[in-house]
């Protein structure tokens, strides 16, 4: 008998399965989605949505979280600093996904990023990481597409 916090079964008694990048790999394959292996990082798998670059690579000590992180497919100049970390922590504040955060990535360049993560310690189904993935994706491009809406006009000079 299993305690009731024992999260491993679920209704018909079957054990979870652990998670694995073969899985992740299976899993953007039953949505169709184009994928590669990331060569130096033999972990990690990288995709294109909506010409946004993302990640999906296992996290923990164990690797048994899920991770999808994309970049924004703009830069943004760091005299906007201020401005970009303010709009995050706004978005942070009022939602529960994606995180988002800013990076600087040379003298004068940051960088926007969105990223989900959940832990599958317990295994999972499929049905599960198909959910995961789809809230990492939809929910990301949602923070870029708002990003985008809020620099406007200043779109075309960002890269600049």
């Amino acid at each position: 008998m299993t305690s009731p916090t024992d999260f491993r079964l679920y209704e018909g008694g079957e054990e979870l399965e652990a998670l694995s990048l073969e899985r992740i790999g299976q899993s953007l394959e039953r949505h169709g989605y184009a994928f590669v292996e990331d060569e130096e990082h033999p972990d990690i798998f990288r995709a294109r949505f909506d010409s946004y670059p993302f990640l999906f690579l296992l996290a923990g000590d164990d690797r048994s979280i899920l991770q999808t992180r994309a970049r924004w497919n703009h830069s943004v100049d760091s005299s906007r600093k201020v401005e970009m970390v303010k709009f995050c922590n706004e978005w942070n504040m009022n939602r529960i996904w994606p995180k988002v955060y800013v990076r600087r990535e040379a003298e004068t360049v940051l960088g926007m990023y969105g990223e989900v993560a959940v832990d599958f310690g317990s295994g999972a189904r499929d049905v599960q990481i198909d959910r995961a993935i789809e809230c990492g994706l939809t929910t990301i491009i949602s923070f870029f597409r708002e990003l985008e809406e809020r620099t406007g006009s200043d779109l075309e000079d960002l890269d600049a």
